[in-house]
């Protein structure tokens, strides 16, 4: 399962050519030492922040920045963010049988708007059964500060859904890394 994930991964970002928004003039590659602020969290997921902000730092080290704590006197640049979107996948029970067996649904299942449902087939020894799977949503939005001018010089945000919330969330960390230093991870 795991080297299918990375398949997917790889063939992802083999298709899709990252995109931000730099301040004219600015050159990414003359980022030497980075520090990795706050990523802000969605909603009711209060570790959805410090999930994707460890997974930007782990792509950036994949790529060979040095990253250190903001009030370092080394640092040049800052990267902050906030968690636009983090809709973990879900799993529902339906049982569609007409038997008398008692099946408690805590209203009706609707798909909700650009996120994909996939029936997993029925459920282990209860018949007439379904197992039906929701995709995962992480959106991000992140932007490089200077840290001795305050200025902005990049900033993309970016959302993606997947199977489960860690591959969709890695996947993000890896385009907006990728968008940022133009270094794809070897």
């Amino acid at each position: 399962m795991r080297k299918c994930i990375l398949f997917v991964i790889s063939v992802f970002t083999a298709c899709v050519t990252p995109k931000g928004t730099f301040y004219k003039g600015f050159d990414p590659q003359k980022i030497k030492v980075i520090s990795v602020g706050e990523f802000k969290p969605y909603g009711n997921f209060p570790s959805s922040g410090e999930m994707l902000r460890n997974l930007v730092i782990e792509h950036l080290l994949k790529r060979g920045y040095t990253i250190k704590e903001q009030d370092s006197p080394e640092v040049e640049y800052i990267l902050l963010g906030s968690v636009t979107r983090f809709l973990p996948e879900k799993k529902y029970l339906v049982y569609t049988g007409t038997e008398k067996q008692q099946v408690m649904i805590g209203g009706p299942l609707t798909e909700i708007s650009g996120s994909y449902v996939y029936n997993l087939g029925s459920a282990f020894g209860i018949p007439d059964s379904n197992i039906v799977a929701t995709n995962s949503t992480v959106g991000v939005s992140a932007r490089l500060v200077e840290k001795k001018t305050g200025n902005v010089v990049w900033t993309c945000s970016f959302v993606y859904e997947a199977l489960t919330v860690e591959t969709a969330a890695d996947i993000v960390a890896n385009y907006l890394v990728t968008s940022l230093t133009g270094k794809k991870v070897k």
